[in-house]
């Protein structure tokens, strides 16, 4: 009886045995997280594509003012909303052109956008350039030689990186006279008497000699003779028969302008004339007296 309760034990304990050695393992895992930070350092912006007059060489006009155009493109790879001015110049290489206090008509024209982020070039926080077409007047007697166009931006962290184009801007030879020399009323077979100017002035931006040549005049009722050599002209008052004869050549006057350096003070001199009316003529007379503005040799 024994040995039948001790096998009958012996086999309960090897099933339950092997019961347990079959049942599944069960694994439980637990999620943590972690959050990732960094800072964004500040990009300087960069300025690039700079193009001054459209590549091309500065002409100027006479006695007036031309317009000068500046492209480029600015780039912050924080944003160009970042931007907070741009500077833009123009000046003649060798020139300090870096402040207001600097601008000068001779050779430093300058402007500054101090809201480049309003303006339509730049778009929503992912845009990352800024254009700029930029013009400037610059005025007849603006010194020739080789201009530089500059493009210096500026952002949040401070200043950055500029660009630069160059061209030459060119010598321009030019002068105005006075529309008319007004010689009053004068009998046939006489000469003119007192003073009877034509006033030059340099409207170009280097200095010039003046040369002058002439025609006959002709005169509304009757015309006879009334050749170019009968008019006179000097650098001074004077009385008929003392001045250098007109020609129709083109003659050195001895008369040399400099070029001004401000808008309010032209350079000018001032050129006497006589004439002497020849009979057989009578009516109204008139002729045309060329001025050329030539490289001055002083």
């Amino acid at each position: 009886m024994k040995n039948k309760i001790f096998r009958s034990l012996t086999i309960a304990v090897v099933v339950f045995m092997v019961s347990l050695t079959c049942l599944p393992l069960v694994q439980v895992a637990k999620a943590d997280n972690s959050t990732p930070t960094v800072t964004t350092g500040n990009t300087a912006p960069v300025a690039s594509d700079v193009i001054l007059n459209s590549s091309s060489a500065i002409t100027l006009t006479e006695y007036t003012t031309t317009s000068v155009a500046v492209t480029g493109t600015v780039t912050d790879n924080n944003s160009c909303n970042d931007l907070t001015s741009v500077k833009v110049v123009i000046y003649k290489q060798g020139t300090t052109c870096s402040a207001v206090g600097n601008v000068d008509n001779d050779d430093c024209y300058y402007y500054i956008d101090e809201a480049p982020a309003n303006q339509s070039t730049c778009g929503d926080d992912a845009d990352l350039t800024w254009t700029t077409s930029t013009t400037f007047q610059v005025l007849y007697y603006a010194d020739p030689g080789t201009w530089v166009a500059e493009i210096l931006p500026y952002d949040e962290g401070g200043v950055g990186s500029t660009d630069t184009d160059t061209q030459t801007l060119n010598e321009l030879q030019a002068l105005n006279v006075s529309a008319s020399i007004d010689h009053g009323t004068v009998a046939a077979g006489q000469n003119s008497t007192g003073d009877h100017t034509a006033t030059v002035t340099d409207t170009g931006n280097i200095a010039i000699d003046v040369t002058v040549s002439g025609g006959s005049l002709t005169c509304t009722t009757r015309t006879t003779a009334f050749t170019v050599n009968l008019q006179e002209y000097a650098t001074s008052t004077f009385s008929y028969g003392a001045g250098v004869d007109l020609t129709g050549s083109a003659v050195d006057m001895g008369v040399v302008l400099a070029t001004t350096t401000n808008l309010n003070t032209p350079v000018t001199d001032v050129t006497y004339w006589q004439l002497t009316v020849p009979t057989g003529n009578e009516g109204t007379c008139t002729g045309t007296n060329t001025f050329l503005a030539t490289v001055s040799n002083t």
